[in-house]
Order: C-alpha cells, then structure tokens, then sequence
C-alpha cells in the first residue's frame, strides 16, 4: 500500500520545524541539570539529529531505527532510575519520548501536538524549580510555543511570521485576568504538587539528626539558603540568633544521635520562666524531614508543629516544600528538668575515655566549687591551651575525643561541641549536643535576615541546678586570634592570579553583595505572595473581601461568575475592536468560507488576486466561477462606482456557488 501523499498546505516548513526544535531545546535546559547525564545525552544527540536533519534530510532514522531509538530511550530512563517510577524517572521518559517526536515531523499537526506538549514540559519543571528568575524564562520559552501555534494556524508567511510573537504576547495579556482569578479563588490543596514526595529518592543538603567530626564543617562552603526570618520588632543581636535544631543525647565516642529510647513525639512542657519575647516569622526551605528551627527558646507552637520534650520544634509532617510559620522565642528562660530517661542519657560516657581525659576532669572537679564553675574551668581549658579553629582539621583515629583534646587541638564546631558534652558528662553535669544555625545576614532591601547552610553549628547543653538547661557554646572560647579561614580560601580556589587593589575588591564585593540581597528579596516576595498563597492566606482574603462563609460549592461559584465576567468583558471588547464589514466585504467573506469548507483557506498575506489566482491553479474546475466573482468584486471594491450595484450579481452567484472537494467530485463522478 502507497503512503497516503499529504497535502502541500499540511506540510510543514523548514523554519516551522527549526522554531519547534529550538523550542524544546529552550523548554528542556533547566531539566539538565536535574536529570542524569546520560538522560541529557540521550536527548542532546535526539537535537543533534533533528538539526542537522535541516540542511541533511538523510540522516532522519527510519521506521526502524526509530524503533530502536524509542526502545534505547526506554531503556536508559529504567535503567538510571532503576524503573519508570518517581519523578525523575518519570520525567526522563517523558521528555525522551517527546524529543523522539521530533524524528516524525511529517505533518503541521505534528507541530502543533509537539508545541502542546511543551507546554506540560514546562508545567513538570515546577516539580523541581519554582524560582522567579525559572518563571520568567519559562514565560518566554511558552510565548515562542504560542507564536509557533499562532503561525501554524495562521499560515503566516515571511513577512506576517515576525509578528506572531505579538499576537502570542496579547493572548498572554488577554489570559493574565483569568490566571488571577483562578489564582485567587480555585480552592486549593492543602499542599502544593512539587511537596507530595514525588520522588522520595531525590537527596537535600542540611543539618542531620547526627553528628560527628567533619559533618558541619561539609557545610560551611555551602552556599544554599536555609531559611529566611523576619522578625516583628527589633531583631536580637547576633550573639542570641541561635536557631534550634535536634537535640543529640548517645555518643560512641565519635558520632553523636538523638537515640532510639530518648526520640519522642510527646509535646513538651512550658518554660518554667519566659523573658524577653520576640515574635517572628521563618521561611524555611525544604529539607525532607520534620524539624524546624527556632530561636531559644520556642515558646509557642505553630499550626502543624508541636514541642518535643527537648524543646525542639517538630513538624507532624515532613518538610517537602517551602514552609511558613510563625513563633514566638523567650531569650531568657528557665527550663523543667528532665524526666529520669532523660537524665541517664545525659550522663552516658563512651567506652574509648582515656585516663589523661579523666584526670583533666579530676582537675577542674578539684578546685571548682560547684557544677556552673566547673564549665567555666572547661571553657577556660579550650581558650587558654593551643586550640585552633579551622575549617580543615587534621583527620583523627580511633578516639578522636583524646586526639583532638590532648594532640591536634584543630577542629570546627563539632570537634569542640563533641568533647566538651562528654568532659561535662564525666564530671557528672547532665550534657546534650543541640545542631542548628548561628547567626544570619540581614538583608536590608527586604528586612529580614538571611541563614544559610554555611551557618550550621552544633553547641552544648548543660544541666545547671535551679536553672535548667544551659546553653554553652564552646566554640567561642577560643581565642580570636586562633582562629583560620585560610581552609575556606584554598577550597574556593583564591589565589595570588587576582589582582586587584584593595579598593577595587571592596567595591566589587560591596556591588555582588548588593546584588544578591536584591535579588533574594525578589525570591522571598515570590515565595510569599505566590508559591506561599495558602489555603489560610485564601480564606484571610475572603474573610477581608466578607466573603469568609463561603464553602466549597460557593468558592467554586464565585470563581465561575468572575471567570464568566472576566470573559465577557474580553469578548465585548473584541468586538468592539472589529471594524463592521460593509456589504461587499460580507459578500467576499461568504465567498472564503464556501472555499475554506474544501480546504481551501484564504491566507492571511493573500489580497483577492493572489487568492484566486491560487484557487484557479489547484482547482481549473473552479476557475469559471471564482474569475466570474473576482470580475464583479474587485471593480466593486476598489473602483469608483456604487457598489450596490454589484451586490445583487454576487448574491445570485454565491447562491449557486456549492464548490465540492476532489474527493466529493471524484465520488460523484464515479457513481
């Protein structure tokens, strides 16, 4: 059986071709870097072929080498992700598929069904990334699929293709008002889709509920954001941004946990005492587990959280996607003693304590005259002795406690968080290991404070009777002056090649500061005005629009009644718009329609001779007729005389005029 010939005017033209691949290139660049390399390989030689299938139309597989292509893009999408399931996976199939699509581009209808597609290719990039700057780009990328479908409907040619883009950029315009509204009033999930665990494989950085030498000195050169805090009065000074995190009790005497008999989901009790409130709001990025982080200490509960024994908050589910909320801290406070499971796990010494250790302890037990100067004798130890702080201390052996007190004395936050709670325990001060963040930098374009993963700290808390727990951090014992960042710089790559004065350096630091806090507070008010807009943030604005006793059902109709509003408006004012025809150009309006039932459309660049002079030539049968109409039209049209003397013969020529396709004359004859 011969291949069915497709029609001149359903194939499509190189450029059209070019515009779609360049396209999916565009709408397919922020996926790279989310999806395996040898997914974006696969792909990439996909492109590869398309385009030089332009000026070699050769190099175009086949039936099937097609085959083959589709079974290897299968294939690799499994094999990757070890099966078709999850997010990643998913995704990976999904774009090799459609990417293979572009092999068979026979037809305009192809075209179009590719462009289509590109539009939920660009709805799953949202899975991954929801940042203005991706919107935006996003944005362009679906303004050129728009033009390409408006050109592929159009049957615009050179001269009409450029402005295809403007009618993409108006019907854009034209759907903002309706976006907003179902922004707005569509009820919403409790939970937007990029936070349902789609792909429960996919890693986050952060803090961990463990703790050992080297785990938040990883951290330090991480740049990423760990959330954001907006204070409602005047925020506290730096030393007091301790942000809580878990709380770690069992040690082997290397690696700090929280312990399986010490983890809870009890909620806590109130403080005994609570001084000097702060409230404030943190936008915290996801993390894939249900801490939270709050200042010390937390004194409220936010919706969907709670208080766990140690005074940690605890989310009741896990943190998948960007979570708001509020809290309130004291910053001087007296804490409950803990319950006698509690109080054992504080006091538990490893098994690897080495003599030196206890008789250091020995000492400071000796001349100290209760628990509260004993830490003072410790701390005291950690600033006086050769202790040096740095981002790459020496790696330790078998008992990194003693080596790191009595050999290295080099170490980050956990090198000394880790030996201190364990000195602590020896002498018989209950002691707990607390991680979380300190500090943060206060971007002033937004007004509030930024804190990032290179933030991460780990301090020590100790049992103090009559005042609970205590916070103790002892890596700020250490003397400034022993204090190297020169880790940091060699990592980063600084060297002697950069030169510039020091005046140029601080300028330009100062302009790429600057930058970035702007640029991050364009990312928060997106985070809060959009992808934070909440099924609270909804029913706050219905409540303010008196609008709050609306369920379900009346959310749905309001939404209904403003989209119908929205329409209609449009509607009126394209009408509006429209010139009204006069009675010649309805006759010649007719006149198409008749011609475009055949397939026979009018082009949008095609004046009345051009067009029948296209017509005569694929259809010598019409000729009598469309010369006849042509001959009475034009002179009517454009010439001086009164056309309604012409309206009468085009109306008795249209009334006759039946025009078949060929394959209804075909029929006909044949019968």
């Amino acid at each position: 059986m011969s291949k069915r010939t497709i029609p001149s005017n359903e194939r499509p033209e190189r450029t059209q071709i070019l515009w779609v691949t360049l396209v999916l290139i565009a709408a397919y660049l922020p996926l790279a870097g989310h999806l395996a390399l040898q997914i974006s390989a696969f792909v990439g030689l996909l492109f590869a072929i398309r385009l030089a299938s332009l000026r070699w139309p050769a190099v175009l597989p086949g039936t099937w080498p097609l085959a083959a292509l589709t079974l290897i893009g299968v294939a690799n999408a499994a094999v990757t992700y070890q099966g078709w399931s999850g997010q990643n996976a998913g995704t990976a199939l999904f774009v090799s598929m459609l990417v293979l699509k572009l092999m068979e581009l026979r037809r305009k209808s192809d075209i179009r069904l590719v462009a289509t597609l590109i539009g939920f290719l660009v709805v799953v990039e949202f899975l991954f990334d929801q940042s203005p700057w991706l919107v935006l780009y996003l944005a362009a990328v679906v303004l050129g699929g728009i033009a390409l479908l408006v050109d592929l409907n159009g049957g615009l040619g050179e001269a009409r293709r450029r402005g295809a883009v403007a009618v993409a950029v108006r019907l854009s315009l034209q759907a903002l008002p309706l976006t907003l509204i179902l922004f707005l009033l569509f009820p919403r999930l409790s939970a937007p889709l990029w936070s349902l665990g789609l792909d429960p494989s996919k890693a986050t950085t952060g803090i961990s509920d463990s703790l050992e030498p080297g785990a938040i000195s990883e951290l330090v050169l991480n740049g990423e954001l760990a959330f954001r805090a907006r204070f409602d009065g005047t925020p506290p000074a730096a030393d007091q941004l301790y942000w809580r995190g878990p709380v770690l009790w069992e040690t082997d005497g290397r690696r700090w946990s929280v312990g399986k008999d010490i983890a809870s989901t009890d909620p806590a009790g109130a403080l005994l005492e609570a001084a000097r409130p702060i409230g404030y709001e943190v936008t915290l990025e996801p993390t894939d587990q249900r801490w939270l982080f709050a200042l010390d200490m937390p004194d409220s509960v936010p919706n969907g959280a709670f208080i766990s024994p140690d005074h940690q908050l605890i989310a009741r589910q896990v943190v998948s996607a960007v979570k708001r909320y509020r809290v309130t801290s004291a910053l001087d406070y007296r804490t409950a003693s803990p319950d006698p499971a509690r109080l054992a796990a504080g006091l538990q010494v490893p098994d690897n304590v080495t003599p030196r250790m206890r008789r250091l302890v020995e000492e400071w037990r000796s001349r100290s005259q209760n628990d509260w100067a004993l830490v003072q004798s410790g701390l005291q130890f950690f600033n006086r002795e050769s202790f040096h702080y740095t981002l790459m201390p020496p790696r330790l052996g078998a008992n990194p406690t003693d080596e790191f007190l009595f050999e290295t004395q080099r170490g980050f936050c956990e090198h000394y968080a880790g030996s201190f709670a364990v000195l602590m325990r020896m002498a018989g001060i209950p002691s707990r290991i607390v991680l979380g963040y300190l500090g943060g930098e206060l971007n002033r374009v937004g007004g509030y404070h930024m804190v990032w993963q290179s933030d991460a700290h780990a301090w020590v808390e100790v049992l103090i009777e009559g005042r609970g727990w205590v916070r103790v951090d002892p890596t700020a014992a250490v003397d400034p002056s022993r204090v190297d960042n020169s880790g940091a710089s060699r990592m980063l790559g600084a060297g002697p090649s950069v030169r510039f004065t020091l005046e140029q350096a601080d300028a330009i630091a100062r302009f790429v500061r600057n930058m970035r806090l702007f640029a991050d507070s364009l990312d928060a008010a997106w985070q809060d005005w959009v992808l934070g807009f909440s099924v609270e943030d909804q029913l706050a604005l219905l409540q303010r629009l008196r609008l709050g006793e609306l369920r379900e059902y009346g959310l749905v109709a309001l939404m209904l009644a403003a989209l119908g509003l929205t329409l209609g408006i449009l509607v009126l004012a394209s009408i509006r718009e429209r010139k009204p025809l006069d009675p010649l150009q309805g006759e010649y309006a007719r006149f198409c329609r008749r011609l475009a039932r055949i397939g026979l459309d009018r082009l949008p660049n095609e004046g009345p001779m051009d067009y029948a002079g296209r017509i005569v030539a694929q259809r010598p049968d019409l000729a009598p007729t469309v010369e006849r109409f042509m001959d009475l039209y034009i002179p009517a049209r454009y010439g001086p005389g009164d056309p309604r003397d012409t309206l009468a013969a085009l109306a008795d020529l249209l009334r006759d005029f039946r025009p078949r396709s060929r394959r209804q004359t075909s029929a006909k004859r044949f019968r």
